[in-house]
């Protein structure tokens, strides 16, 4: 059917479509340049704003006074350790909870009876505020580290365990059904449907549950700090001595941690998930 010369509608190709090597080249430039510029902005303007004294230097200290506290820290005070106590209990507790919270996930996700048992329990468990847990984990597991790494797992294991159960009950029917078809097994079925349908959404909620669980350990290391180490530890100390720069320099590395391990589940998800192009955005 001929299309009227007058009310044609032609499509002009994009520059992603008449190079996409090229284009994707240079969005990525972009986004780089981009993630690297706003940071160092930001910086320039807090050093900035302390050196023209819009506001007390005491308070909030530029940011060449907070690398200059860092270096002290890391040579006079030993604040390496402090950092690795932290990270210790926060990959114990974020490990467990997480894996714990997935096979929770998985279980109540695929099996209903299942699920209409636990559900009551694990949800009025949810709502109960997780610092208050610390009390009695202090009793059980004795003054140390394991009621902290506990402590986390537990956070964890909520913050995993619901996107995962909603992502499993999520995964449409006719995937099921299809693979039935072909008298796959329960193996099969979980190994080559369930579990692939349901990646993405689950390495989403390992990112979010991984700033959770940095958000906890430190919150925690506030209350309690055993041997009076840890990052938390070093903050708290820091406002009660009103110290500014020790705990800027204490929130500076807190940050760094949550983007250095942010970034480690994101790099995990683009290997083991190639074929998901969610980071990607629109082509613009």
């Amino acid at each position: 059917m001929a299309a009227d010369s007058q009310n044609a509608i032609v499509l002009t190709p994009s520059a992603a479509d008449r190079d996409p090597v090229k284009y994707n080249r240079r969005r990525r430039a972009l986004e780089i340049s981009l993630a690297i510029a706003v940071p160092v902005v930001l910086l320039i303007i807090l050093q900035l704003g302390a050196d023209r004294k819009w506001w007390s230097r005491i308070f909030y200290p530029s940011v060449t006074d907070v690398v200059r506290e860092l270096r002290s820290m890391f040579v006079d005070r030993g604040f390496a350790y402090d950092i690795w106590v932290t990270v210790k209990r926060l990959l114990l507790g974020y490990v467990f909870g997480s894996l714990v919270g997935l096979l929770f996930g998985f279980v109540l996700g695929l099996n209903r009876l299942t699920r209409k048992a636990l559900e009551p329990i694990l949800n009025a468990l949810y709502t109960v505020p997780k610092i208050a847990l610390l009390s009695p984990l202090l009793i059980a597991f004795g003054f140390y580290d394991k009621p902290i790494v506990v402590l986390i797992a537990i956070t964890v294991f909520f913050f995993v365990w619901v996107p995962t159960q909603a992502a499993v009950m999520s995964v449409q029917s006719s995937f099921r059904e299809a693979a039935t078809v072909f008298g796959v097994n329960r193996w099969q079925m979980f190994r080559h449907v369930m579990l692939p349908a349901t990646l993405p959404s689950i390495f989403v909620t390992l990112r979010v549950a991984i700033s959770v669980a940095i958000l906890t350990v430190i919150g925690v290391e506030f209350v309690f700090a055993p041997e009076a180490r840890g990052l938390g530890y070093v903050i708290n100390d820091a406002r009660a001595t009103l110290t500014s720069r020790v705990a800027w320099a204490g929130i500076l590395i807190a940050s760094i941690l949550g983007v250095s391990f942010t970034s480690f589940v994101r790099l995990a998800e683009r290997l083991l998930l190639p074929w998901n192009k969610e980071d990607q955005g629109s082509k613009d």
